[in-house]
């Protein structure tokens, strides 16, 4: 038996808070995010008063929590992710917690009864039983499901089975399209796919499972880790065979590359791999260009330990995946700036107000999108949004009723900036920020993949939504 939730949560006030906490969050995150301001409110009531905060206090706090990444420390992230998991072992979550986070099987039944499920939900007493059923706000509206999933597209395509190695040694691409744009917006994968093709490169769309974030945000950590193992072996199979592994969810890409492999490099496997000696450690030093420093070990090794919320699955593993996952931006600029990249990107027509959102930030790879379009000349791009706002939609958790004005109010900053771009078509690589910003702009929103494949037919996209609107 683990730690139990309330230990968890008051654990993190231990590191956060008082006397024996840093407290940088205090002052850094006070005007971009609700978990720290409400934990340093609970914490200096609980000083005040002496009464610590009772379950249901340290319950609500932890919701608060989307994941974005923002924070600067990775053992509250762990923590966190933790308590979310031992409250759902102590207490189950709702039905319509454990749906809306499934977002697999969630769009595998969308897309497979679309024909039915679509003109129900727009049919006002079907739309409000729905909603209330799975504890949807009433004033979100229900996800529109794709009559044909990407996955079914590209199994069509013959994509779905892996192509030999060419004589020519032609680059290959294991494309990992993410639930999202696999059952919601099939558009953006399939732009994906031409944007890969176009540039005269094999794409590959392997057997692959939800990358378990929305899973771990409702505390479901078995699941998760039955996917993710699941993930592992397939993806790992795809970069044995000389794929290199791409996605174009910021989220899915935040996951692999940042969250998964948290804590890692402190394991004994790594330590053991990486030839240090029995009085240091080898860390990393927070580049992205994977450097790493030494530390005494006699000091350390109680601190660095790799007991993080994902410690249960093999760390070589999780550091070699992340190692081996490009953002879809970042590898088409790569294939730009190497001169590698087979045909020239079409100048858009409109001005373009471009949201990078927090997932894609934290894998500190610049803002590759952006430097892709804004290179273009004639281009008319505008970046939107300081390096610490979101949009608040959190994935799943911005339908929730519970949740819904707490979305809002996280994104209302970059929000409000948003709503005077009016004059300009608005474009961000995460579908969650894309629901978001259509929800509360009443706008068309697209992912920059839909404009650089094929501007003709990014125009015909913004034509269809006009007309769906």
């Amino acid at each position: 038996m683990g730690e139990s939730f309330t230990s968890l949560v008051l654990g993190i006030f231990k590191k956060c808070a008082g006397r024996s906490g840093c407290e940088v969050c205090r002052e850094h995150m006070e005007e971009d995010c609700l978990f720290f301001p409400e934990m340093y409110r609970l914490h200096d009531l609980a000083e005040e008063t002496g009464t610590p905060p009772d379950e249901k206090a340290l319950a609500s706090l932890v919701d608060l929590c989307t994941l974005c990444g923002l924070c600067p420390c990775q053992d509250i992230r762990m923590l966190v992710l933790k308590a979310k998991a031992a409250r759902a072992e102590e207490k189950k979550p709702p039905l319509s917690a454990r749906l809306l986070s499934d977002a697999r099987q969630a769009g595998q039944w969308g897309t497979a009864f679309s024909a039915v499920i679509n003109p129900l939900n727009r049919l006002g007493p079907v739309t409000t039983l729905t909603k209330k059923a799975l504890d949807i706000h009433p004033q979100r509206s229900l996800p529109v499901f794709s009559k044909e999933s990407f996955f079914a597209w590209a199994q069509k395509r013959g994509l779905s089975a892996p192509e030999k190695r060419s004589e020519k040694d032609v680059p290959r691409v294991a494309y990992f399209a993410g639930c999202s744009a696999g059952y919601l917006f099939p558009d953006v994968a399939k732009a994906a796919v031409g944007m890969l093709e176009q540039n005269g490169i094999q794409v590959f769309v392997p057997s692959q499972d939800c990358c378990s974030m929305p899973l771990i945000m409702e505390g479901n950590q078995k699941t998760a880790e039955k996917r993710i193992l699941a993930n592992l072996e397939n993806l790992g199979a795809c970069v044995q065979e000389g794929y290199d592994i791409v996605c174009s969810c910021p989220t899915c890409g935040y996951f692999f590359k940042n969250l998964l492999v948290e804590t890692a490099y402190y394991s004994d496997a790594f330590q053991q791999q990486s030839g240090t000696d029995a009085t240091v450690m080898k860390v990393p030093s927070g580049s992205k260009d994977q450097t790493f420093t030494t530390v005494p070990k006699s000091i350390y090794q109680n601190i660095l330990k790799d007991k993080g919320y994902f410690s249960g699955i093999d760390p070589l593993q999780r550091i070699d995946l992340s190692l081996k996952v490009k953002d879809m931006g970042e590898y088409l600029l790569s294939l730009q700036n190497s001169g590698k990249a087979a045909v020239a990107l079409r100048v858009p027509v409109q001005p373009l107000a471009y949201f990078a959102p927090c997932h894609q930030r934290e894998q500190g790879m610049g803002q590759p999108y952006y430097q892709l379009i804004s290179s273009l000349p004639g281009a008319d791009i505008k970046q939107v949004g300081s390096d610490m706002q979101c949009c608040g939609m959190g994935g799943h958790l911005g339908y929730k009723k519970n949740f819904h004005d707490h979305s809002l109010a996280i994104g209302r900053p970059v929000l409000d900036k948003l709503s005077m771009e009016s004059g300009r078509t608005l474009i961000t690589d995460c579908l969650s920020c894309r629901l978001q910003l259509q929800h509360t702009l009443f706008a068309p929103v697209f992912h920059p993949l839909e404009m650089l494949q094929d501007i003709r037919e990014w125009g015909n996209n913004l034509k269809k939504h006009i007309r769906s609107s």
